[in-house]
C-alpha cells in the first residue's frame, strides 16, 4: 500500500512539472450551433460566441463538424469534441505587455499611437473594427479622403425631457442644412502600426468615420493580435 502511494506522488509529481505555470485546460462538450459551443475552461462551463471575447482571451473562431477552432495566446487551437486541449498561456520573458484599468463606466481608456501621432481611444471587444474618428484622422494628417467610402443616415437620436414629473422620449432624425437627413461617410484606410503602451502592433486596415460624435475604437481587428486578457477590470495585452 504505501509503495502504490508513493507511486501515485511520484505520478502527479511528474505531471506537474510536465505542464505549463500558466495554463488553460479546454474541454470541447458540445455544439451549439454554427457560431455557438459550450466549453469547460479550467472545469468550469462556459458559452463561447464566434467573434465574441471571453475574459481568458479565448476568441472562438469557427466551428466545424464534431470541432471547433479559437484563438488564444497568439494561436490558433483546435478543440476536438469530448477531448481536453492543454494551451500554455504562459508570457515567455520580454514581451511586451501593457495594462489598462477600467474607468467608472466600464470601459477600456487609453492613448495609443497610430502611425506615430498620439490619440485618445477605447478598447472594445464588442466592436469589430478599428474606428479612427474623422476629427482624428484630420489632426493625424491620415489621408483617408481620396480612399473607398460608403455613405450612411446619421442615427436617430432619442431625447429625453421630463414633463409634468413623467419623463417623455423625443426621437429626432438629424437633418442637414437643407433640411434632408444628415448623412455621412466611412473610409477604409492602411495603417502602418498602433502602439498602445508598450504594445506595437504593424499593418491593419481602419475605418475613418465621419459619425457625428464617433470617437476613436480599437476593437476586436487589434485585439486579435494582442492576446488579451480581462481580470478584476483590468485588461492586459501582450505582443507575441
Amino acid at each position: 500500500m504505501p509503495r502504490l502511494f508513493f507511486a501515485a506522488l511520484a505520478i502527479a509529481a511528474a505531471l506537474a512539472t510536465a505542464l505549463p505555470l500558466h495554463a488553460l485546460t479546454l474541454e470541447l462538450q458540445s455544439i451549439l450551433g454554427r457560431d455557438r459551443v459550450r466549453l469547460k475552461i479550467d472545469g468550469a462551463t462556459a458559452e463561447l460566441v464566434r467573434d465574441r471575447f471571453h475574459d481568458d482571451g479565448l476568441l472562438l473562431t469557427g466551428v466545424r463538424e464534431g470541432r471547433a477552432e479559437v484563438l488564444l495566446a497568439g494561436r490558433t487551437w483546435t478543440l476536438p469534441l469530448g477531448e481536453v486541449v492543454i494551451v500554455d498561456t504562459s508570457t515567455p520573458p520580454g514581451l511586451p505587455t501593457h495594462q489598462i484599468r477600467a474607468d467608472n463606466k466600464n470601459r477600456y481608456l487609453t492613448q495609443a499611437l497610430i502611425n506615430g501621432g498620439a490619440v485618445q481611444a477605447e478598447i472594445d471587444r464588442n466592436v469589430g473594427a478599428i474606428i479612427i474618428a474623422a476629427s482624428d484622422a484630420d489632426r493625424l494628417n491620415l489621408p483617408y479622403k481620396d480612399k473607398p467610402s460608403r455613405s450612411h443616415r446619421a442615427p436617430r437620436q432619442t431625447v429625453t425631457e421630463v414633463k409634468d414629473g413623467r419623463q417623455v422620449k423625443t426621437v429626432i432624425e438629424p437633418k442637414d442644412k437643407d433640411g434632408k437627413p444628415l448623412m455621412y461617410k466611412d473610409y477604409r484606410l492602411e495603417v502602418n502600426s498602433i502602439r498602445v503602451g508598450n504594445v506595437d502592433l504593424y499593418g491593419f486596415t481602419v475605418t475613418v468615420s465621419e459619425k457625428p460624435g464617433q470617437t476613436t475604437v480599437l476593437g476586436r481587428d487589434f485585439l486579435r493580435r494582442a492576446s488579451p486578457t480581462w481580470s478584476n477590470r483590468v485588461l492586459t495585452l501582450t505582443r507575441r
